[in-house]
């Protein structure tokens, strides 16, 4: 029945799913009957070329496919090895250029005959989708119908390019920096945690570059507009090139971090299972005592040059 159903629903017309399962049309027809009669629902609007779901056939259609492509999977799966299909992880634009990209190159040479799909996508996706194989995220760790585990913790700190640093430095305290652009990753409060750690009180942070996108806000303390709150497993490279210079010794913990995200309902496939485990060498977790929701301040006001 369900076969059925989900054929004449993705073809809209039973003759087609008839040819596609080699049945009659009959037979398509008496099978869906049957299961509306079971569900006591209404599937289907008969039209003169075809067939139209209903609006709970509709919700059906999208469970019972759903279904059908896990099952699917999970066929692949086991056939995994005559026929292996890419190891898809979706993450942010920024994590996928900054942080994982770098470091897939090590994985190949040790896995050779493993591909790994980078899929990049602001928000999160659907993890129910059989396609994806799990989400690398920043948040905390809580998305509904998945289990988290913490893969980066974060630190973080205010960053300039060193061509700005030289232009309005040097800065002997916190306040200095109240007076020059400041930018913001969607929300300022960023900023507003690190400056209470270093000890400024602000009532008002208005004013500065606000963007949408973290990588945003790195490049443009690259190109010298302002001063960004660095994520430290995100500024790496920048740092220990000099494109980069850190300021004050002061840091933060914000209460997100990059979490791997699963769907509980789904196994991993054999490649998958070879990704994860290499990723938790991967990781950096200089903070793994703090609590969620916590932060940490290290005392100190110099700039590092």
């Amino acid at each position: 029945m369900l076969r059925s159903f989900e054929a004449a629903a993705r073809h809209g017309n039973m003759s087609r799913a008839a040819t596609e399962l080699n049945v009659t049309h009959g037979a398509v027809s008496r099978q869906i009957a049957g299961l509306e009669k079971l569900l006591d629902s209404k599937l289907f609007v008969r039209k003169a070329r075809g067939v139209q779901l209903t609006e709970q056939g509709t919700r059906f259609f999208h469970g019972v496919f759903s279904g059908f492509e896990r099952i699917r999977v999970a066929v692949d799966d086991l056939r995994s090895d005559r026929r292996r299909r890419p190891v898809t992880i979706t993450t942010t634009p920024t994590l996928a250029g900054r942080w994982l990209m770098p470091r897939l190159a090590e994985f190949q040479r040790l896995h050779p005959s493993v591909i790994v799909n980078i899929r990049t996508k602001l928000e999160l996706e659907d993890l129910a989708d059989p396609s994806i194989d799990f989400a690398i995220r920043y948040g905390g760790g809580n998305w509904p119908n998945t289990t988290s585990e913490l893969l980066i913790s974060v630190n973080s700190y205010p960053v300039c390019s060193p061509a700005f640093l030289a232009k309005h430095g040097p800065f002997h305290g916190a306040e200095d920096l109240l007076q020059l652009p400041l930018i913001h990753d969607v929300t300022r409060q960023w900023w507003v945690d690190w400056l209470l750690a270093a000890g400024v009180r602000v009532e008002d942070l208005s004013g500065g570059i606000v963007v949408d996108e973290y990588g945003l806000t790195i490049q443009f303390a690259l190109d010298g507009y302002g001063i960004a709150m660095a994520r430290d497993a995100l500024v790496q490279r920048e740092l220990a090139s000099g494109a980069l210079v850190r300021l004050f010794d002061v840091s933060v913990i914000p209460r997100f971090a990059f979490y791997l995200v699963r769907d509980p309902a789904r196994s991993l496939s054999r490649d998958a299972q070879l990704v994860i485990p290499w990723l938790r060498t991967k990781s950096s977790r200089p903070h793994r005592e703090a609590r969620r929701g916590g932060k940490r301040s290290r005392a100190g006001s110099q700039a590092k040059k």
